[in-house]
């Protein structure tokens, strides 16, 4: 999706996140994933020239799931953001294409600005199941 058209504070975060290293997206007040930087797209097996905009259930297809790779029914700091505009991290799964299911690290950041709520940048990186 071409950030045309996108409130201001979504297009500077699209641009922060495609200049860190660290795995990341952008996503509308809908929860719709708009942007996901390149080393995201190493993690996930698919680059964002290739899928384009993810809805919330095509993401939740990634992740959370179970060790078996099973989509789980449980909230996800993307959800909290969105849903109470206030930061949250989390550890779960995701399935990965070029992985497999992988154990990651989640934190998600509400993008507010002086005329509301725009959605969320979640930052997310590889980590074992022990703790690290």
């Amino acid at each position: 999706m071409s950030p045309v058209g996108q409130p201001l504070v979504v297009i500077l975060a699209r641009n922060l996140v495609s200049a860190v290293t660290v795995p990341g997206f952008v996503t509308d007040e809908e929860g719709t994933i708009v942007f996901y930087n390149d080393a995201a797209g190493e993690l996930l097996g698919r680059r964002f020239e290739e899928t384009g905009s993810l809805s919330r259930e095509e993401w939740a297809a990634i992740g959370p799931v179970d060790e078996a790779g099973n989509p789980l029914h449980t909230s996800a700091p993307l959800t909290h953001a969105l849903k109470d505009n206030a930061p949250a991290h989390q550890r779960f799964r995701i399935c990965s294409d070029a992985r497999g299911v992988i154990m990651v690290e989640t934190s998600a950041f509400p993008l507010s600005a002086a005329d509301g709520f725009h959605g969320v940048v979640v930052m997310f990186w590889p980590a074992d199941d022990e703790g690290g």
